[in-house]
């Protein structure tokens, strides 16, 4: 089969994706791009000679006994031709259940005849007929869906009982409509490909009810059934894609609808997604058009609040500094193969002014402030939280606050507390001095510095004087800021003074709060200068 050409209508013009059975076409993107959509459209390119399995198919039967019949069936296939050129198909099932009977239907047809077909060659050419050979392999359209049954790790089978497909497990046979939800999506995925009557499938989310682990050996082994057709896959599987090097990737960024039925969308293509190194596959492959890797776990409040503050961007925790810093530069080298635009935010942990600027030469961006516990607890936030908290429990706001944050200055009242706290940004103040004062490792090797001898001053005293300072006039916005309170017991304090449980339960109203106020996004945004603009 020769390769297919589809045209993907964007702002910039109309563009070119060619899937072939050599190089499948998988289709890519967060949810709510418009990969349906694409794909729906793809089917109204191809105008009937395409199998489509559409994303809103359900996944049961109306009843235990398919009604289907031959001539229903050839009346169905008509209507799908019509339906299917639909572009609320991509959404609506028109054909409900009867797409599901008629993959069942076209099985069990194809079945049967095959089985007549063998009788009346050995009826004709005896027992030597080349017949017998194709029975013994088992190589039936019903063995083929078994084995791949098998491969996609399901413990079912199906068998033809009484001229009705009938599923077998354990001993026992039953109506295919009692089989489990996954199962009957495989075994309709399976059907539909099995029993073709083209050599084009146009599959819209494959892995809807079932399981990621069933969903890559099935539809790689589905792929694998049919090598002489050519497949276009709409997924968010990343791994599915990974397992075949040799496919087109197109990833879908966005899409705008133009008028009821005209859409146009933002689409990145990768020709040879062996191209793509391995550990940055699952950072470009259905991200948006920018990347914003932060230092913090999956679990972490970095990625969460970022999230929120950053909704045109893919957020992608990493759990270190260095780790944000090598996503960076690792993708920015490849930068021509994804289209994307990639940043990095990384904890400020009383950075200089020089340390910080070496770190956005390199598009990472140091935090303006210590950490990201100082945007949870910043003057605009605190505040925020107070009035919905007086309003929920009927206490002034200005009471609450004013608790909170009596109880955090007192929270800093031990001496060993605002030790430590010093301690630790001095620490880091005197690590910066020594790494600026190191030699190049040009200079090591060429002999230019025999001997290191370096003379620091110690910058506690002078940081603990600061920290001192700052708590004898109540500055909680500016210790919260520049010291890692969540070191201490300050940021307890003042989630209790504000009447919660505890730290979590304050943050999580943070969050929120968030997804709720545009204008206290916007302060925190703001507070994270120029890359805020960037992330717009």
């Amino acid at each position: 089969m020769p390769a297919i050409s589809l045209n993907v209508p964007t702002a910039s013009g109309t563009i070119k994706l060619e899937a072939s059975p050599s190089k499948p076409l998988f289709i890519l993107g967060r949810n709510g791009t418009g990969k349906s959509a694409l794909v729906q459209s793809f089917v109204s390119q191809l105008g009937g000679r395409a199998t489509y399995l559409p994303g809103s198919r359900p996944s049961h039967f109306d009843q235990e006994f398919l009604q289907i019949t031959p001539f229903s069936r050839k009346q169905l296939g008509n209507n799908l031709l019509t339906w299917d050129s639909m572009p609320d198909t991509r959404w609506k099932s028109f054909s409900g259940t009867s797409r599901n009977e008629k993959a069942v239907h076209d099985l069990t047809a194809a079945e049967l005849q095959f089985k007549v077909d063998a009788a009346n060659e050995i009826a004709r050419e005896g027992k030597d007929s080349a017949a017998v050979v194709r029975l013994e392999a088992k190589i039936s359209p019903l063995d083929r869906v078994n084995a791949l049954l098998k491969q996609g790790g399901l413990p079912v089978s199906v068998a033809i009982e009484t001229a009705e497909l009938k599923a077998v497990r354990d001993g026992s046979t039953y109506s295919i409509a009692k089989m489990s939800d996954g199962e009957r999506i495989a075994l309709v995925l399976i059907a539909e490909v099995v029993a073709a009557r083209t050599k084009l499938f146009l599959i819209d989310e494959p892995e809807l009810h079932l399981h990621r682990a069933i969903t890559l050996p099935l539809i790689g082994a589905i792929m694998r059934e049919n090598s002489e057709g050519t497949f276009i896959v709409s997924t968010h599987e990343l791994e599915l894609v990974a397992s075949y090097p040799q496919s087109s990737v197109a990833v879908v960024r966005s899409c705008s609808w133009m008028a009821a039925n005209k859409c146009v969308w933002e689409v990145d293509t990768i020709a040879d997604v062996s191209d793509l190194p391995e550990n940055v596959r699952v950072d470009i492959l259905g991200a948006r058009s920018k990347i914003l890797f932060v230092e913090g776990t999956v679990s972490s409040l970095d990625g969460r609040l970022y999230a929120l503050l950053f909704p045109n961007a893919s957020v992608r925790p990493l759990e270190t500094c260095r780790e944000v810093e090598r996503a960076v530069a690792g993708l920015q080298g490849i930068k021509d193969l994804h289209h994307c635009k990639v940043f990095g935010m990384i904890d400020g942990d009383g950075m200089s002014q020089e340390q910080i600027a070496t770190f956005e030469s390199k598009n990472v961006y140091p935090l303006p402030v210590n950490c990201v516990e100082s945007l949870y607890y910043a003057d605009e936030v605190l505040a925020a939280i107070a009035k919905r908290q007086g309003e929920n429990i009927g206490v002034d706001q200005q009471i609450l606050l004013g608790e909170a944050k009596t109880n955090a200055i007192a929270a800093l009242d031990p001496e060993e507390t605002v030790s430590h706290l010093a301690s630790r940004v001095a620490e880091r103040q005197l690590r910066d001095s020594l790494l600026q004062h190191l030699p190049s490792r040009s200079d090591l090797v060429s002999g230019n510095s025999p001997g290191i001898s370096l003379s620091l001053s110690s910058p506690y005293p002078a940081e603990l004087a600061r920290l001192k300072l700052l708590r004898a006039g109540k500055d909680l916005s500016g210790i919260v800021s520049r010291y890692p309170v969540r070191e201490s017991r300050v940021l307890d304090a003042l989630a209790k003074g504000l009447r919660f449980p505890g730290r979590a339960d304050y943050e999580r109203a943070v969050l929120r709060l968030l997804s709720l106020d545009d204008a206290l996004c916007n302060a925190l945004r703001s507070k994270l200068g120029a890359l805020a603009l960037m992330l717009a």
